[in-house]
């Protein structure tokens, strides 16, 4: 162990001399953060009341849940926040810090991880054109301790750039461009993520993933998407695979 430790040591000394301009810089400072997250959930991945802790102290208490949302709960879970939460303003808001953690848990998995609401994923260092970095993400089913997830980019495919770029250079009409566009089947393109800032964002389903819970940003914002992009997405996944 000692022998792979300072190995260790010794090859991060010598990746932070390659450093030499600002993007060699920050793709070092990604690293050494994704190191420290790495290192983190490592060291607690076997702690079952990690992530029990991380829900109550930093989840819970930055999520509302709204009146429309409780009125379709089920009577446990009503009952599970009527216990934990008070009501303010159409919302209900968390006010238990000491709730039990099986209470905890069932509003995690079953509330804030349901199918269709997106949350903060690390996705780790990627390597070459590999998905990495810290993304929302779309959760598609929750499991015991791992999320199936379609991972959300600001940034515009480059398959869209293409398309784009011929209706700039006038070889495509606006209405063509726009059904080129409707025609790629691994593309989402989401005009809207709500409690999001509203801007366009874009999911490949060839970049789907089971991630584990120890990936999540607990206290990250936790989004919702139309259930139209959940239909498209079913579509387009049954179309590609």
């Amino acid at each position: 162990m000692k022998i792979e430790y300072l190995n260790c040591l010794k090859s991060l000394r010598n990746y932070r001399k390659l450093l030499k301009n600002t993007n060699d810089s920050k793709k070092g400072k990604l690293y050494f953060s994704w190191l420290s997250f790495k290192t983190e959930k490592i060291k607690n991945e076997k702690d079952e009341y990690y992530i029990y802790n991380e829900v109550v102290n930093k989840t819970l208490k930055n999520y509302k849940i709204d009146k429309y949302n409780y009125e379709r709960l089920n009577e446990e879970l009503k009952e599970i926040i009527n216990n934990n939460y008070i009501s303010k303003d159409d919302n209900y808001i968390f006010s238990n810090s000491n709730i039990a953690f099986n209470d905890a848990m069932i509003i995690f998995k079953k509330i804030l991880l349901k199918r269709g609401n997106v949350v903060w994923v690390d996705f780790g260092f990627n390597i070459g054109c590999e998905f990495g970095g810290m993304h929302p993400a779309i959760i598609l089913k929750t499991f015991d301790k791992e999320l199936f997830v379609l991972p959300v980019s600001s940034k515009k495919p480059k398959e869209y750039l293409k398309i784009e770029k011929d209706y700039k250079d006038e070889k495509i009409t606006m209405e063509e461009c726009e059904k080129i566009k409707r025609k790629i089947n691994t593309i989402i393109q989401l005009d809207n993520i709500h409690m999001f800032k509203k801007m366009k964002r874009w999911a490949d389903i060839t970049r789907i993933r089971k991630v584990s819970l120890l990936r999540l940003n607990f206290s990250g914002t936790i989004g919702k998407i139309d259930g139209k992009y959940i239909d498209e997405i079913s579509k387009k996944i049954s179309k590609e695979f």
